[in-house]
């Protein structure tokens, strides 16, 4: 990125940016809620003093300018995650979830939306995102905000199972 990350992407339902102190309980729920855990790498958090910590440092992560992470919202409620997996000179890969009861909406093809061309604004010209074989709607996520599947494969570890990482991207 030539510059550093906007304080906040406004779409027309959805505002991405800093997570607030207030929303320390229902992102834990969040990130604690099995339908996301399963498809999205968090760990898992045996006390509420791991998880609080957790949050505090997605916090700190989504207030940084030159770090592209952001906390989504609806409204006054925070409905999901959206961030930089990996970064290179032009491009950057983009991880994302979204809270169970607000899937099969458009959210989280909205926010990628978003990302990507703020990205693009921001000067980098090639966005990729990853998700797990047995997790296809994702892949319609970033096949709607204008992603093609690309001949990019990974296996991850993940909770006690190899998940096979189907990859997408974009250019501009």
């Amino acid at each position: 990125m030539n510059q550093s990350k906007p304080p906040f992407i406004k779409t027309s339902r959805l505002c991405l940016q800093s997570l607030r102190e207030k929303d320390m309980d229902a992102m834990i729920e969040i990130v604690s809620d099995p339908f996301v855990t399963r498809s999205y790498m968090i760990p898992d958090f045996p006390t509420r003093k791991e998880a609080e910590d957790f949050f505090y440092r997605l916090k700190v992560a989504t207030e940084r300018k030159d770090r592209f992470i952001y906390a989504i919202y609806l409204g006054q409620e925070v409905i999901g995650f959206i961030n930089e997996v990996a970064r290179e000179v032009q491009g950057m890969e983009l991880g994302y979830f979204i809270a169970y009861p607000h899937w099969n909406h458009g959210y989280a093809t909205e926010a990628l939306s978003a990302a990507i061309q703020t990205l693009f604004d921001l000067g980098l010209t090639c966005i990729e995102a990853a998700h797990f074989e047995e997790n296809p709607a994702s892949g319609k996520v970033m096949e709607k905000a204008g992603m093609h599947r690309i001949d990019k494969e990974e296996t991850i570890p993940y909770r006690g199972k190899n998940h096979r990482c189907l990859y997408y991207q974009i250019e501009q």
